[in-house]
């Protein structure tokens, strides 16, 4: 070894500071490899990468490998190079994904760490300073330190990589960095063409990101098809001569591969490694036993499929989020045989297919399906076993290639597409007895489902793979066809990652379709618009669209079959959805199976519900079925003792709730199918047209009511900022009034980019953007008079900056409607169009300008304020005259100018004041009818009663027979509304006293409630007394109002009487409600 070092010294004996890390590589390789020999790991093999990277990218300096697998790193630096910091480095942190024996070097110290960046040992040769005089330096020492780092280093054995999940595993690991690195290289030409010819024909919304993600898993799994296709050793050249030909797309893309090799590009050396290293990975497994590992996975109700085992495992490593991006989630057998074998039966009683999904074997049929979400191909393999089914193997019509012939799959996501085509041939061969043909392939398409291909355009492209053009041109010939059956389960995710053709016919069908349709979906004069839509750009939604577009535009019909989110059955943002599916199908099913946890849903008798999915999100499998046109006589058809006739009339809803734990929901699907479950027929009614069941007398009554949008002219929702953060207070007091006004004033000292980081603002959006905010406070020239105190949540108050101004330093301030509450006397009732919580406590008060969130921050949940007074400004005016030209001419009109003897009218609409005028026989104030209007929300009989209606729309009134009554709850309704202001003084002043447990210490910091002391504590020394467990549980929408006040001043000084009173109000709340609640009318 001393021999080594001396050798060694004398090659680097020149170096200085100023040389470049890779100047002296040959004489350290020399120096690794000489220490390698003298310990006698003859077996290891050091090979050096040349330098190729730029800083922190690219391979690492010297791969040791033994028996072709990593046993760990070698990273060489400049001399010294602060060997500390670069441990702690991006690039040494992505090497110990790989491995976790890693020695860093800058030619004289060297220092092997473990995976936890610790170092584990280090020696230093000597000095730079000494190097020229290296043979004075004694390095008998030194020879042993380094012998004893190696040997550690090369005693080590690699990750072991042995069985089905561990290659899962370790292919992941390096298809992450793959994709990393890919990124890395947007600007190198072979890559930016591969992107653009991806872009022109698979997706034209994919970025460079999604793009990388999708071609580095092409890229790892063409590498592993390979390597199941052979017993060979595999490398960069041979790659694709073991793909089999009835892979095309992935074949093609393989090329890739050997072109790396045999151009030899220099400018992708950086991601050669990490290919190598998968060769590497997958030459040394034993793939008939990683095969037969797969196959002993029990595919039974619950499990996976084999190789959906392995790809699950793989995508679950390689990026979780990406799963959720695009609701990629298997789906469970059950839930797949229960939509394929209703399918079945829907094709013998509605269809005249007397062996259902069989007669797809005929070579005279006009059944075709399609799985328009393919994944991994659940659907599409479950199809082909119930087809085949039907006949005996020895059959002559028993003949799969007439089912490749009719089933089709759109896929986007590259790994699922390969795992489909994996699965599905390897089942044809194993299963079916039948191997496909050299010039044969399964129709499964790499494809946007979502997107149209202009096919003459795609004529002109030269594209790099021949294949990818006949792929893309196969994909939309296949959209172009009619198909009897689409099926699967669509991906769904709210923050839509599908743009195209249809989020333009989501639009153009479902937002617009009531306003096409007046008559039928009027109330009270107004067309009922949908301000939102964003719920309806959910991939599901245009993924239905789709299916329904394509049956739509089809003589024979169709049968839509599919698992999905079940928002849509309930949701009113989704009314126009579904009153456009009731007159495209005629016989709608819909297994509604729960598990939503965001809803909290129980079982009826109050046990738990589970999802069959491991989400959050419930669903529902759904069976449309469109019959015939050509059907001139009518049809009887005969399901579960349910005849139906046929008709061109609104569709037949069936519904079934499915609650309970996940395996009893898995061993229902199974045992059932269309044709055996009691379905209930729904009656839904405009204008909603609800896919849930109702009560039907209930509805009725609840009908009958007045809904707050009807009795207010005008409201808006809450103040949305963008930028809580940033543009609020933390409180209401004078010190975070300057505390703000100081930010502000940095914030307009500072350029875009200073700002953005000093005060954390991310990245621009659409509706708010730093230079807007900043040309709104020049303009404005940040006046103090526009500093406005804004009811942020229940009883907390913040400041901010407010002028009404869009995409400024607010990005929505609703201005047209906060202007009332502003510069006048004004007081607004607060509730919500729709709730997702399973409890209505969704009513509140203001007297200020409020937040969107400010009763609710929970999804769906957005929040409305309904002004009592509308002040004589323009916007008022405008309100009026739209209002004037809505109504139509059998409504009662404003007067051209309601302001000429007033600055302010009641912003209740006439047709409202008339009822309650005409009701009563006397003009009640507006203050005492909002009194009323409070007292009923605050109802606890209303609030249960009427919850399943108070979950879908705004709150509607019901209003007493009895003006005795009405005058009594007005009273109490005041009552709250003025105590809930904080307008009360008269409080119980033993209620919620602060006291000391020991040292004082005014800190909130953690919320403790000791329900048997009736103890609320804010930190370990300071409670407040006599706290009872009612008052702690209080809830104001969605907030526990005590909790979440606390919880979001975290760290600040509590104010004792503040914090007291709102105790205190708390406490009287539940006397005025009790009071109420005994008011018997309803």
């Amino acid at each position: 070894m001393i021999k080594e070092l001396y050798s060694y010294l004398e090659g680097i004996k020149d170096i200085t500071a100023e040389d470049k890390e890779h100047s002296y590589r040959a004489s350290l390789e020399s120096l690794l490899n000489g220490i390698k020999n003298h310990l006698n790991f003859n077996k290891v093999n050091i090979k050096h990468e040349p330098n190729n990277d730029k800083e922190g990218r690219g391979a690492p300096d010297f791969l040791v490998t033994i028996d072709s697998l990593v046993l760990g790193y070698i990273e060489n630096k400049r001399v010294n190079a602060n060997l500390d910091e670069i441990i702690k480095s991006e690039q040494i942190k992505k090497y110990l994904l790989l491995s976790d024996n890693i020695i860093i070097t800058d030619y004289l110290r060297f220092i092997l760490i473990d995976e936890n960046l610790n170092i584990i040992d280090e020696v230093r040769i000597c000095e730079l300073s000494e190097i020229k005089n290296y043979k004075k330096i004694k390095l008998e020492e030194v020879s042993k330190k380094l012998s004893d780092i190696f040997k550690i280093f090369f005693s080590r054995e690699p990750k072991p990589i042995n069985t089905a999940l561990e290659f899962a595993d370790a292919l992941a690991m390096r298809t992450r960095i793959l994709r990393d690195d890919l990124y890395e290289l947007e600007n190198n030409n072979h890559i930016e063409r591969l992107y653009n010819i991806f872009k022109s024909t698979i997706y034209s919304q994919i970025d460079f990101a999604d793009f990388c993600d999708n071609f580095a898993q092409t890229l790892t799994y063409s590498l592993f098809l390979a390597r199941l296709n052979t017993n060979e050793k595999i490398d960069l050249y041979n790659v694709t001569k073991f793909i089999p030909k009835s892979f095309p797309l992935i074949r093609a893309m393989s090329k890739f591969l050997q072109d790396l090799e045999e151009l030899n590009i220099n400018d992708l050396k950086t991601i050669e490694w990490l290919l190598n290293e998968i060769i590497n990975i997958t030459n040394h497994i034993n793939i008939v036993s990683i095969v037969e590992e797969l196959n002993k996975y029990d595919n039974t109700v619950s499990q996976k499929d084999p190789y959906m085992h392995f790809y699950e495992t793989f995508l679950y490593k390689y990026n979780p989020e990406l799963r959720e991006l695009r609701g990629v989630y298997y789906t469970p057998q059950s839930v797949v045989n229960f939509i394929i074998d209703s399918i079945d039966i829907v094709l013998k009683e509605y269809f005249n297919k007397n062996k259902g999904l069989g007669d797809a074997l005929e070579k005279e049929t006009n059944i075709t399906l399609l799985d328009f979400a393919t994944g991994t191909g659940t659907f599409l393999l479950d199809s082909f076993r119930k087809s085949l089914s039907y006949y005996q193997k020895n059959s002559v019509k028993y003949n799969p290639k007439e089912l490749i012939n009719k089933f089709y799959g759109f896929e986007f996501m590259i790994a699922p597409y390969t795992i489909a085509h994996l699965k599905i041939s390897q089942t044809l061969k194993e299963e079916f007895n039948y191997n496909l043909e050299d010039d044969e392939r399964l129709n499964i398409f790499l494809t946007n489902t979502l997107e149209n291909i202009d096919l003459d355009e795609s004529k002109g492209k030269n594209n790099i793979f021949e294949e990818l053009n006949e792929e893309m041109n196969l994909a939309q010939k296949t959209k172009e066809k009619e198909i009897l059956i689409i099926t699967g389960n669509p991906p769904y995710s709210g923050a839509s990652a599908n743009k195209g053709i249809f989020e333009e016919e989501v639009r153009k069908e479902y937002k617009t379709l009531l306003e096409r349709e007046p008559l039928a979906l009027t109330r009270n004069g107004k067309v009922e618009k949908e301000k939102n839509p964003k719920m309806l750009l959910d991939d599901y939604v245009k993924f239905i669209r789709f299916a329904q577009q394509k049956i739509d535009n089809q003589k024979a019909g169709g049968i839509f079959g599919f698992i999905s989110n079940h928002s849509f059955l309930d949701n009113p943002t989704f009314r126009g959805m579904r009153y456009s599916l009731l007159k495209s199908f005629d016989e709608i099913y819909i297994v509604n199976l729960h598990g939503n946890t965001r809803k909290k849903e129980v079982c009826p008798d109050g046990s738990k519900d589970e999802n069959v999915f491991d989400i959050m999100q419930g669903v529902s499998i759904n069976i449309f079925v469109r019959y015939t046109k050509n059907i001139e006589d009518e049809k009887l058809i005969n399901v579960n003792s349910i005849t139906h006739k046929y008709s061109r009339e609104n569709a037949s809803v069936y519904y079934y709730d499915l609650y309970g734990k996940r395996e009893y929901k898995y061993n229902f699907l199974l045992d059932n199918n269309i044709k055996s479950i009691e379905w209930s027929k729904l009656e839904y009614k405009e204008p909603f047209f609800l896919f849930i069941p109702q009560n039907k007398n209930l509805l009725e009554e609840y009908d009958n009511f007045y809904s707050i949008k009807d009795i207010f002219l005008t409201s808006s929702v809450g103040i949305v900022t963008a930028r809580d953060d940033f543009c609020l207070s933390k409180n209401d007091s004078i010190n975070s009034l300057n505390e703000l006004k100081n930010n502000i004033k940095r914030f307009m000292e500072l350029d875009i980019e200073y700002a953005r980081k000093e005060f954390d603002l991310g990245k621009d959006t659409r509706d708010w953007q730093i230079r807007y905010a900043k040309k709104e406070l020049e303009e404005t020239n940040n006046d103090d008079n526009n500093y406005k105190i804004l009811n942020y949540r229940p009883f907390d108050k913040r400041w901010t900056y407010y002028t009404g101004k869009s995409k400024g330093f607010h990005s929505m301030p609703r201005g047209d409607i906060m202007e009332h509450f502003l510069k006048y006397n004004n007081i607004g009732l607060v509730s919500i169009r729709q709730i997702i919580s399973s409890d209505f406590f969704h009513s509140f008060i203001t007297d200020k300008i409020i937040d969107m969130c400010y009763i609710s921050n929970k999804t769906k949940e957005g929040n409305y304020i309904f002004p009592l007074y509308l002040y004589n400004t323009p916007n008022a005016r405008k309100v009026i005259q739209a209002e004037n030209y809505n109504v139509g001419d059998l409504f009662e009109k404003y007067e051209e100018n309601p302001f000429d003897n007033s600055d302010k009218i009641e912003n209740f609409t006439l047709n409202f004041r008339n009822f309650i005028d005409k009701k009563y026989g006397f003009h009640f104030s507006p203050e005492e009818v909002l009194g009323y209007i409070y007292a009923i929300l605050f109802h606890k009989t209303y609030r249960t009663k009427y919850i399943d209606f108070l979950k879908i729309d705004f709150p509607k009134i019901p209003f007493t027979d009895s003006k005795d009554i009405f005058i009594k709850l007005s009273s109490l309704g005041t009552k709250l509304y003025n105590l809930h202001l904080m307008k009360d003084n008269d409080l119980n002043a033993d209620i919620g006293e602060g006291l000391y447990k020991d040292d004082k210490n005014n800190k909130i910091e953690k919320p403790v409630y000791n329900e048997k002391e009736n103890k609320l504590f804010i930190n370990k020394t300071l409670y407040f007394d006599k706290v009872s467990k009612e008052v702690w549980l209080y809830k104001i929408g969605g907030y526990q109002v005590l909790d979440k006040y606390l919880k979001s001043h975290k760290g600040e000084d509590i104010d004792y009487s503040y914090f007291q009173k709102i105790i205190q109000v708390l406490y009287k709340s539940l006397i005025i409600e009790s009071e109420i609640a005994g008011i018997d009318f309803l």
